[in-house]
């Protein structure tokens, strides 16, 4: 089993394909597997890397409080301790939020970035507080009449009810053994951004959202992306929060055509030299 020592904790990684580096990001209980499809798409051209953040599934935790930016910090290592850089970064719902800090802070070891609907409710309180609204009072009394298992399927009907409802029961199982991380990170410190923060952002990034997610996640993306300096927006259609496996044909069209669009700025810029 691939892994490596990052910070504090003991990470566990797949690499597969060759060529410049992507690095994947997943989500709330989420781990490596949710990534698999979309690495095979693009692993006939890059090198991917996909991982299970710390505490979730085959990833130890480690003692450092949970955090994104702890999240964003191992991300980084991972890359640097991977000899990825410069690498396309490419995150997924609170993925995408470390994806954003990763950007913030770490932007040297980035070439480009790929940020899917991710929960940044500093950009937006309102509708972060209608986001909350609509989720904690249904996970909460979820959880306490049938156990952290039975919180994570609340979670997940109510923000994810495409993803959750298109994969079996298996599949969920997988989120579900990450119960007890998830609430941690939905409980943890989250990233507080605002627009003025987000100008110092020197890569060039792609924000995905769908049309069928919740509106309030929907304009948070929008808003992340008229923020950043240089991004391109796509909403894809009949896709709910989960983009990249509900439309996984339209999510690899859009990465890879914006990842070739940096191959061109790299050999342009190589060229000018």
């Amino acid at each position: 089993m691939p892994t490596i020592d990052i910070n504090d904790a003991r990470i566990y990684f797949e690499r597969t394909g060759s060529g410049r580096g992507i690095l994947f990001v997943h989500g709330m209980c989420g781990d490596a597997e949710v990534w698999a499809d979309q690495a095979r798409r693009l692993s006939d051209r890059y090198t991917c890397v996909r991982y299970d953040r710390r505490g979730h599934s085959r990833s130890s935790r480690g003692d450092a409080t949970i955090s994104d930016s702890l999240h964003a910090d191992d991300a980084a290592a991972l890359i640097e301790a991977l000899e990825l850089a410069p690498c396309l970064l490419v995150g997924s719902s609170s993925g995408a939020a470390v994806a954003v800090e990763v950007a913030l802070r770490h932007g040297h070891l980035l070439r480009g970035a790929v940020f899917s609907e991710p929960p940044l409710f500093s950009l937006d309180p309102v509708a972060g507080r209608v986001v909350l609204r609509d989720v904690v009072p249904r996970v909460e009394q979820a959880t306490a009449a049938g156990g952290p298992a039975a919180g994570v399927d609340a979670f997940f009907s109510v923000v994810c009810p495409g993803l959750w409802s298109m994969i079996d029961d298996e599949r969920r199982n997988r989120y579900r053994a990450n119960a007890d991380i998830g609430f941690t990170d939905l409980r943890s410190p989250s990233l507080e951004v605002t627009a003025g923060d987000l100008a110092a952002v020197t890569v060039l990034a792609l924000v995905v959202a769908g049309s069928e997610s919740h509106p309030s996640l929907r304009s948070i993306a929008r808003q992340l992306a008229a923020a950043l300096p240089d991004a391109r927006f796509v909403e894809l259609e009949g896709s709910g929060h989960v983009t990249y496996a509900e439309r996984p044909d339209e999510f690899a069209d859009a990465a890879s055509s914006f990842a070739t669009e940096l191959d061109r700025r790299t050999a342009a810029a190589q060229g000018g030299r």
